[in-house]
């Protein structure tokens, strides 16, 4: 009994921790297709629709803003050399750290026509008047790329840490420039760990409700959410939640699809033998200005707003 356990004891602890996953997921397969006939033809026909194309353009343009920021960010604070370059390395991980709902209620508070900043801009320039709704599509893509982009930035500087300037070096030695050899042979070596990211930003913002709640922009979860506790229909959410697993499932296909027979090899340690990228002065003031604008926007503009409400 003893030799069993020690020989498949890791399998054993790892049924275990996957025991309530499986429960849940084998719950909303077995219940699919049952529910109030009434509540699902409601929802099919007045609400689906609309959420379902919501989730799938919020979800894109989460995606594509999260790995333009995670994957820029990686490759400046790895390959490039500017002030406060060590500084923004590990301080460009902390809005993951800020939930998406507290992100969204800081960007609401401060964005909003009676929020902080609005309030401000009003005071000191009244001709501007109302710049907009902080409940439309932009804002919520913008709040939700902020808080997921660290899953991008981990994944994508672990790849050009991996990485390092050789890939700069081998496509200079091809004739390509610095550019060029980024987006010819470093972008596409660190692919694997950038989709990676992005599948993770892809599954988080499909199951996020607190954010687009707040924000008042229907997706499939809230509609899971009207199902339940509007229409009384459990059965009906575990439809809803069915079809996004489903939409779930054809992420991860798709993804393993585009990568079909691909193999990638790495070489480890290469970043640290090769020395980063000098930059120019006016450069350098660019990255500095990219860094610091991101980690203000996702971290220190929500917490002074939280401050702000804390105080008496």
């Amino acid at each position: 009994m003893r030799s069993l356990i020690a020989q498949h004891g890791w399998r054993l602890a790892l049924l275990l921790i996957t025991l309530p996953t499986l429960l849940t997921l084998g719950s909303v397969v077995v219940s699919y297709g049952a529910g109030n006939s009434d509540a699902l033809a409601h929802l099919v026909r007045y609400v689906l629709p609309g959420s379902l194309l919501n989730s799938l353009a919020l979800t894109a343009g989460v995606c594509v803003a999260a790995a333009v920021i995670g994957v820029a960010l990686a490759w400046l604070t790895v390959t490039c050399d500017f002030p406060l370059r060590g500084f923004f390395a590990w301080a460009l991980f902390l809005p993951m750290a800020v939930p998406g709902y507290v992100m969204a209620f800081a960007f609401v508070g401060l964005f909003e026509y009676a929020g902080t900043l609005h309030s401000l801009l009003r005071r000191s320039w009244p001709e501007l008047g109302w710049l907009g709704s902080v409940n439309a599509y932009p804002y919520v893509v913008l709040v939700l790329a902020l808080v997921l982009y660290p899953y991008v930035y981990l994944l994508a500087r672990n790849a050009f840490q991996t990485l390092g300037q050789r890939s700069i070096e081998a496509g200079q030695s091809l004739g390509l420039s610095v550019r060029q050899s980024f987006f010819k042979v470093a972008l596409p070596l660190a692919r694997p760990w950038i989709v990676g990211g992005v599948l993770l930003v892809a599954m988080e913002t499909l199951a996020d409700f607190g954010t687009v709640a707040v924000f008042n922009y229907d997706t499939l979860t809230t509609a899971i959410y009207q199902a339940w506790f509007s229409l009384f229909s459990i059965a009906t959410a575990l439809n809803i939640a069915g079809l996004l697993l489903l939409l779930v499932i054809v992420v991860i296909v798709l993804e393993r699809y585009s990568r079909r027979q691909r193999r990638y090899a790495e070489q480890r340690n290469s970043a640290q033998r090769a020395s980063r990228l000098q930059l120019t002065a006016a450069k350098q003031a660019m990255a500095l200005l990219f860094c610091a604008l991101v980690f203000s926007l996702a971290f220190v503009l929500p917490v002074l707003q939280l401050v702000l409400w804390a105080l008496p």
